[in-house]
């Protein structure tokens, strides 16, 4: 036995003093040696008594290997035989360490029924030191019991040193036991290359191409990872031979991403692949002229969807690089000053998106006859307005008896679906001629359309041709009417004399008549004709076969009185097939009450039409580098009040915005690792009319193990830039980014592969020569384990504690011998009675 503090154990002669001197004057002398033996004890505790014993508890810490290279049926073999080893613990002491490159805390998922491991997510997942995780045991076993650690490895480590590791445990009399894994079995597919696109948006599905070579024929799937943890799965066919495999992902997160994944399929064996890829978060800059919420709902659905949207008035055309997508809503275009238009055409063709979302402020303007910027970026234009008051239209018809037949059954049914295209509030008058004319429906409201349909049904063919006493007439009663639009069309098959309706043209112009010529078959005057529209600024059209004429007709009144604002049920009807329907069903899509009436440009992509009219609803084309739509309705609870409540209008409008996204960029990277420097090299190029980048900015390396270096970049050659850093033997994911963001010089990655998951099979050898030169074994049964293998720990055992539990337990006895009197006495006395 030894004392910490032995000088404490001079103080014991004071408690036999103590007991000399009262002995003969107290009359309970065992109380009096239980007060002294009480002192005695509390001195000898004080003095920190030891006792030398020599332990037989084992302090074991189980390494568990969860790097990538482990496959998941080890993975599960493992977290079998770590359960088995704590359920033979005992009394012994013991700790799980998880490691990689790295070690790692036991998450909580891995202790749910059980201890289940799972693979270390992140860098520590991405290589094998085992000579580190053999440092953490060595330094974590606690004293005083007999240390041991157990190894549970695939045995393939592509850090450290294990022999470095593997000595110091021999030195410090440290076994270790092993426990060898299966290890990968190596995979009879093979894949040649895998593709990804460098840069991608935040929520975007992007496609990944993948070239895989396979023995035979077969059903498999390819699960894929980001940053170690599972995002999805893909099934995939292969035929015997080479295969182009394309697969889908999406990603919320931002920045340089390590995605990896692995191509499995039953009997084959499982094939693995990297990549890295740089995503951002698109950015939108919505310019809107309605009150400030009334586009909640769409604003909403992009935030979901993790667009970054900045609402806003204001127009600064400083700040269009800082955004991926423009968007002008519900917005009187016309009213951009020119400087501001030229640079939004600029935008679009250095690689931005544009969007117009329609509205009752758009406006047409008359007489506009060169195309500015925004004119040639959209891929359609505002057709002819109407004005609020109504129009006014007359149809002069030719009713001669060569109009006999198909001519004439088509001349009326045009007349009618005329009719059909006007509002209640338009004129309109059918004036009919042979060698004289006739008002067949003379100059009024088109709100009886039954009446007027019937008027115009029962003309009949008969006569000659007299076109200008007809036009003449139409003329005179037309310059009556206040419409701020007036049109007339005159519908003939013959050759008539001119008369005056050269001048009457002229004339018509001054006064804002417009006079459009429709002539039927060969035998027309072609010239007289086109003269008429040309000078009253119609149209002329000329028809060999008359089957298009109701189309003609309808086309050119709604073009010369049609409004850009129609307010009206219309349906969205799909004119062709497109990723932006992806997952929207649009045959449950409800009516919208209105739509601006555009005229989409040679070359737009018309994807949603109106109804029967054929009229643009959602046009869309590529400007430069960019591409911009035109959406004719709007996006609120105005003509969209049914649309914003149906289960399909935020799929439809994000699906809008993502294909608006730029996917070539101002400023392309691409980057690659030099071998002979151990240098990363990052190229980066302009894109041709993406102006100057101006200042570099800086740019940072950010890569395993928390390597941050800056990387210098210098230019090359007109629109070129390279920038170097070296990294020497670094393996891993490097992330390239600079300081502040910039369109020309893009956050990009690049992924060095590292040995982990090169190597199949398990390196049983290197784990056997651990185990023998460090006194453990290899493969042992659970239970020994914790085997001191009888070389028992000299220990210590501290009596302090239990001398002072001795020491409370003689002063409660002492202090039971002094008042037990007492206390039974007050026991057993009974309360007197009281006399009334």
């Amino acid at each position: 036995m030894t004392f910490d503090f032995p000088w404490v154990l001079f103080f014991l002669v004071l408690p036999v003093v103590f007991l000399l001197w009262e002995w003969r004057k107290t009359p309970s002398r065992l109380g009096l040696a239980l007060k002294a033996a009480t002192f005695i004890a509390v001195i000898l505790a004080l003095s920190g008594p030891r006792l030398q014993v020599n332990s037989s508890r084992t302090a074991t810490i189980v390494l568990a290997d969860t790097s990538a290279s482990v496959s998941v049926p080890d993975l599960q073999n493992e977290s079998k035989i770590v359960n088995e080893i704590e359920k033979e613990r005992g009394r012994h002491w013991l700790r799980v360490i998880p490691f990689g490159r790295s070690s790692r805390d036991i998450e909580a998922s891995e202790r749910v029924n059980g201890l289940t491991l799972k693979h270390s997510a992140g860098d520590t997942g991405r290589g094998t030191d085992i000579e580190a995780a053999l440092r953490d045991a060595i330094a974590g076993l606690p004293g005083g019991m007999s240390p041991r650690i157990a190894l549970i490895s695939d045995g393939h480590e592509n850090q450290g040193s294990v022999a470095r590791a593997s000595w110091l445990a021999r030195e410090l009399n440290i076994p270790i036991d092993t426990f060898a894994l299966t290890g990968r079995p190596q995979p009879l597919l093979r894949i040649e290359s895998a593709f990804a696109p460098a840069i991608a948006f935040t929520g975007e599905k992007f496609p990944i191409d993948l070239v895989v070579s396979s023995p035979k024929a077969a059903q498999g799937s390819v699960e894929l990872m980001a940053e170690g943890k599972r995002i999805g799965s893909n099934d995939v066919s292969l035929e015997a031979g080479s295969n182009v495999v394309r697969v889908f992902a999406s990603l919320n997160a931002t920045g340089a991403i390590d995605l990896s994944g692995v191509l499995k399929s039953a009997g084959l064996g499982d094939a693995p692949f990297e990549h890295a890829i740089t995503l951002r978060k698109p950015r939108v800059l919505f310019l809107s002229q309605d009150p400030a919420g009334t586009e909640d709902h769409l604003l909403q659905a992009l935030r979901a969807a993790h667009f970054e949207v900045n609402r806003t008035t204001d127009i600064a055309p400083s700040k269009f690089l800082d955004y991926q997508l423009l968007v002008f809503n519900n917005w009187n275009l016309e009213t951009l000053p020119l400087d501001i238009k030229d640079s939004v055409e600029q935008y679009v063709k250095q690689g931005g998106g544009l969007l117009v979302i329609g509205g009752e402020r758009n406006v047409y303007v008359e007489g506009k006859k060169v195309e500015d910027a925004m004119d040639r970026t959209l891929p359609a234009k505002l057709a002819p307005p109407r004005s609020p008051e109504g129009t006014t239209v007359v149809l002069i018809m030719d009713k001669s008896s060569s109009m006999e037949g198909r001519k004439m059954e088509l001349a009326r049914l045009s007349g009618i679906g005329l009719i059909d295209n006007l509002r209640q509030t338009d004129n309109v008058g059918v004036l009919i001629f042979d060698n004289s004319f006739q008002w067949a429906v003379p100059i009024r409201k088109s709100e009886d359309r039954t009446l007027i349909k019937r008027l115009i049904g029962g003309v009949t063919p008969d006569g000659g041709t007299q076109i200008a006493p007809a036009l003449a007439e139409a003329y005179r009663q037309i310059q009556r009417q206040t419409s701020t639009y007036r049109h007339v069309v005159l519908l003939t098959d013959g050759i008539s004399e001119e008369g005056d309706s050269i001048s009457l043209a002229k004339d018509a112009a001054t006064k804002k008549i417009t006079i459009s010529t429709v002539g039927l078959g060969q035998d027309v005057n072609r010239p007289y004709l086109e003269k008429i529209a040309q000078l009253a600024k119609g149209r002329s059209y000329f028809l060999v076969d008359p089957s298009g004429l109701e189309q003609i007709l309808i086309k050119d009144v709604l073009e010369h009185t049609g409004s850009t604002a129609i307010e009206k049920s219309i349906t969205a009807d799909i004119a062709k097939p497109s990723p932006i329907l992806e997952g929207v069903s649009m045959q449950t899509a409800p009516p919208l009450k209105g739509y601006v009436k555009f005229i989409a440009k040679p070359g737009a992509d018309t994807i949603l039409t109106v109804d029967t009219k054929k009229e643009p609803l959602l046009s869309v084309w590529q400007t430069g580098l960019g591409r911009s739509a035109v959406f004719a309705s709007d996006a609120k609870s105005r003509w969209a009040e049914q649309w914003v409540a149906w289960n399909g209008f935020d799929r439809f409008w994000v699906n809008v915005f993502r294909d608006l996204l730029p996917h070539a960029q101002p400023g392309e990277a691409s980057t690659s690792y030099d071998p002979a420097s151990g240098s990363l090299v990052v190229d980066y190029k302009m894109a041709p009319q993406s102006g100057d980048p101006g200042k570099t900015p800086d740019i940072f390396v950010l890569g395993p193990n928390g390597f941050r270096q800056p990387m210098p970049v210098r230019k090359i050659a007109e629109g070129q830039y390279r920038g170097t850093t070296r990294i020497g033997a670094m393996q891993g994911l490097f992330r390239i980014r600079p300081l502040a963001e910039s369109r020309f010089f893009p956050e990009t990655g690049f992924y060095r592969p590292e040995e982990e998951l090169t190597k199949y099979g398990s390196n049983q050898a290197l784990l056997k020569q651990i185990a023998e030169f460090t006194g453990g074994r290899f493969s042992p049964a659970p239970a020994r384990v914790f085997d001191p293998s009888s070389r028992p720990i000299p220990s210590s055992m501290q009596l302090w504690p239990g001398l002072l539990a001795f020491a409370i337990a003689l002063n409660v006895a002492e202090l039971v011998l002094r008042k037990w009197r007492g206390i039974v006495a007050s026991f057993s006395r009974r309360p007197a009675h009281v006399n009334a």
